[in-house]
């Protein structure tokens, strides 16, 4: 029997690496794998931009295995450390929206859509005013 993630040595000490191992993971269909990976980095990850990454991804995992009170959970703890997101959570939200959605939630994905497109927007605007300051 294979042994978890967990209580095995990861397969590197690079976080970004794990990260990327996740997601390859995530793309195969292995979500139960996936998540023991991200789990695990969670737990053992103390760099706030791949624990981010990890909840958003292993929030995406629960998902996609009809865990939806899980992926909530994941999605919201990713969204708690936005800032350390590349989009400050706006596709977190947009995942969180989806899961409201499956679950009958319309309210609440209405207003978690809202969010993201505002985060969307906020950074697209922010990216103008830095591109237009750098020619």
């Amino acid at each position: 029997m294979e042994e978890s993630v967990k209580q095995r040595k990861l397969p590197s000490a690079d976080p970004g690496m794990l990260i990327d191992m996740g997601n390859e993971l995530l793309q195969m269909g292995e979500f139960e794998r996936a998540i023991e990976l991200f789990e695990a980095l969670i737990e053992r990850e103390k760099g706030l931009t791949f624990k981010a990454k990890a909840y958003n991804s292993c929030g995406i995992a629960y998902a996609e295995l009809g865990k939806y009170e899980k992926a909530i959970e994941y999605f919201e703890k990713a969204i708690e450390l936005r800032r350390y997101l590349v989009d400050f959570g706006a596709r977190t939200y947009f995942n969180l929206a989806r899961v409201y959605e499956i679950v009958g939630n319309s309210k609440k994905a209405k207003e978690c859509r809202e969010k993201g497109e505002v985060l969307q927007e906020e950074l697209y605007h922010c990216w103008v005013t830095q591109s237009d300051t750098l020619e």
